[in-house]
């Protein structure tokens, strides 16, 4: 008796749980898609670009410089004096460790600013993405570590849209 009472009540339980699910309304949003073609990504691209810009054509400019040097010391290895080959060796390394530094410091800065506008961006994807679930009365709105979507539950062309025009707005 204890089985069979046991019983019904799982199976109640069951059906309850399946009923209660086919009246959940479910999004799925592709954030991997968003942070691809948001235009507000292309504007932190361009921003970034302008900012370091400069910086990395100095360095281009550096490593040729150390490059042509290396070129120069193979070179006249065999004609120049054992002082002005570890004079110029001396130098080569001077540069190379500068040039490192300044290249890890500047890595170190571009991976700040960078994480720094991707949050405000993911605040923004956050914002739009509860807005529509909010508005189109969503009870469940998942992103990553989704195998398969049917596509009327994709919403990610709406946040692209919401995104797209807070763009042009702010433009």
């Amino acid at each position: 008796m204890k089985k069979l009472v046991l019983g019904i009540l799982l199976l109640a339980g069951m059906l309850s749980t399946n009923v209660y699910a086919a009246g959940l309304k479910v999004g799925v949003v592709s954030v991997e898609r968003i942070l691809t073609e948001a235009p507000q990504v292309d504007a932190v691209n361009t921003s970034m670009l302008e900012r370091f810009g400069p910086q990395r054509d100095e360095l281009q400019r550096q490593e040729k410089e150390i490059t042509k040097m290396q070129e120069d010391y193979k070179r006249n290895e065999l004609v120049m004096t054992e002082d002005k080959l570890k004079e110029l060796q001396k130098e080569i390394i001077g540069k190379i460790q500068v040039l490192k530094q300044t290249e890890a410091v500047l890595s170190q800065e571009v991976t700040t600013v960078r994480n720094q506008e991707l949050a405000v961006l993911q605040q923004q994807v956050r914002g739009i993405i509860d807005d529509i679930a909010k508005n189109g009365k969503y009870d469940l709105v998942l992103s990553e570590g989704v195998a398969y979507v049917n596509p009327k539950h994709d919403i990610t062309d709406k946040v692209l849209d919401k995104m797209k025009a807070a763009f042009e707005k702010k433009k």
